[in-house]
């Protein structure tokens, strides 16, 4: 038992527990068209509008970072535009291409997602994701 619990800590060591960086992805086209994706597709209180969700998505009239704004159907916040970006680009971190990030693979249902399958491969949605994620240069 300790030759075992001795091997678990030496394994564990060699860990890297270093943070990720999400990658380098264009944020003037996040703003035009992921935005609005994220923003019609993901941003109901049931799904992505939530604090409760590691994908939150501030959109107009839905979540806000101001609990005051909430359903209050202006633009959204340059805060919250970089809020959406950085929660986005992190479903991307360590993706080996950009049609296995988990900002794709979950809304086609790839893998488990409880909001199931929110869009399929061929609609533009898809591709809006796909051209986003290739900007910071993952295949």
């Amino acid at each position: 038992m300790i030759r075992r619990a001795a091997c678990l800590s030496l394994l564990l060591g060699c860990v890297g527990n270093a943070p990720v960086e999400p990658p380098s992805l264009d944020l003037a086209m996040f703003a035009s068209r992921v935005q609005p994706v994220l923003a019609a597709r993901c941003a109901s209180p049931a799904c992505h509008g939530s604090d409760r969700r590691r994908l939150r998505v501030y959109a107009p009239g839905f979540f806000r970072s101001d609990p005051r704004r909430v359903h209050r159907d202006e633009p959204i916040t340059a805060d919250e535009l970089a809020a959406n970006e950085r929660s986005a680009a992190a479903f991307v971190v360590e993706a080996p291409s950009a049609a296995e990030s988990l900002l794709v693979t979950k809304p086609l249902h790839q893998v488990p997602h409880l909001g199931g399958q929110v869009f399929s491969a061929s609609d533009d949605e898809h591709a809006t994701l796909l051209a986003w994620i290739r900007t910071g240069a993952i295949p």
